[in-house]
């Protein structure tokens, strides 16, 4: 049997919701700030996202329906996993099993999000993913060359 790589609460502490809260409507808002990154050299977009006690990078996923943390990263976390919320994902590599995590707050370029929903894999995937339900928090996410832009 593998155990989760973190175990900091129990089940039933925490928010009632692990998503976060608001949702971003429409365009973005008068005054809205942009921010972005530039694309690696390997093709990839990576931003950070700023935590209470230090930062992630993460690799930006389209593809992926939730944030996915690296042992190491969730470790870093001002967050908790809940014991017993194992499941089974369904990934472009097969099913993975993961623990799911909240994430209290994490800011990307001035713009928080606030308990969001996380997947900690089981064995360990060495990147963390920023995945659909972060994303959706911006108003607006455009590529343009080699410059990945996030509108709030």
């Amino acid at each position: 049997m593998v155990t989760s790589p973190l175990v900091v609460s129990e089940p039933g502490q925490g928010p009632a919701t692990a998503f976060s809260a608001g949702g971003a409507a429409g365009g973005p808002a008068e005054g809205g700030t942009r921010s972005g990154a530039m694309r690696s050299d390997n093709g990839l977009f990576y931003i950070d996202g700023k935590l209470a006690a230090g930062s992630i990078r993460f690799l930006v996923d389209t593809g992926a329906s939730h944030v996915v943390l690296s042992h190491a990263d969730a470790r870093k976390l001002g967050g908790y996993v809940v014991t017993g919320d194992t499941q089974a994902v369904l990934t472009a590599a097969g099913p993975v099993a993961v623990d799911w995590i909240v994430i209290r707050e994490i800011e990307f370029d001035g713009h928080p999000i606030r308990n969001l929903k996380a997947a900690v894999p089981r064995r360990d995937v060495g990147v963390s993913l920023l995945g659909q339900n972060a994303l959706a928090q911006f108003d607006s996410i455009h590529i343009d060359g080699d410059r990945l832009t996030l509108a709030r």
